[in-house]
């Protein structure tokens, strides 16, 4: 299965990555930042790569988990996105004051200031997780011609397909909040995916 654990800058996404794999069992982790997009590599032809990876090693029954900017409907419009056995999003969240509280406690990094644009696209991204109908003009085309928005973009908030868990880390610690990816981990992990190809989620 595919975890995508997405938010915009200080929610705690790096943290996870680096440090849920070692509660789970089988579990892979990566974050965005490992492989930096450029002019000509995308970020969601990098997302596709990282869908690659995922395929390699769900050979081997392992899940992965990416934290990620990227939202749920770049990673359904990915090209291989349909090859995977299972899909599951989340969204790590916070206050305005506390993200930007934390981007300045922990040095500013010159990709992601602490502006009125990144607080712009974490509520993008919230309201992205609420209902795919959301201003989708702020992601569609992103990606190149191969990648498929078509799969999703006549899905309304209603569509029980999409599911986005909001965690919310305003004034939780780190380990609350590896709790809590871990028990959404562990609970998608019994469920029969919504996405697969079984379900032929895309048509």
């Amino acid at each position: 299965m595919f975890f995508l654990v997405s938010g915009a800058a200080a929610s705690g996404k790096s943290t996870v990555a680096k440090k849920l794999s070692s509660r789970l069992q089988d579990l892979i982790c990566h974050d965005y930042d490992e492989r930096m997009p450029t002019d000509e590599y995308t970020r969601c032809q990098q997302l596709e790569d990282w869908v690659q990876l995922a395929l390699s090693l769900q050979q081997e029954e392992q899940d992965f988990l990416l934290t990620s900017h990227s939202p749920l409907g770049e990673l359904l419009a990915c090209p291989s996105a349909r090859e995977l056995a299972g899909i599951s999003a989340c969204l790590l969240d916070c206050s305005d004051p506390n993200r930007i509280q934390r981007m300045r406690r922990r040095g500013i990094d010159p990709r992601w200031p602490p502006t009125q644009d990144v607080l712009n696209w974490a509520s993008w991204h919230r309201m992205h997780a609420w209902d795919p109908q959301w201003e989708q003009h702020v992601i569609l085309g992103n990606g190149p011609p191969e990648h498929s928005y078509d799969r999703w973009i006549n899905w309304n908030q209603t569509d029980l397909r999409w599911q986005v868990r909001v965690i919310d880390t305003t004034g939780v610690d780190i380990d609350q909040v590896l709790d809590l990816v871990s028990t959404l981990v562990k609970s998608e992990r019994k469920k029969i995916p919504l996405f697969s190809p079984v379900t032929r989620w895309w048509e």
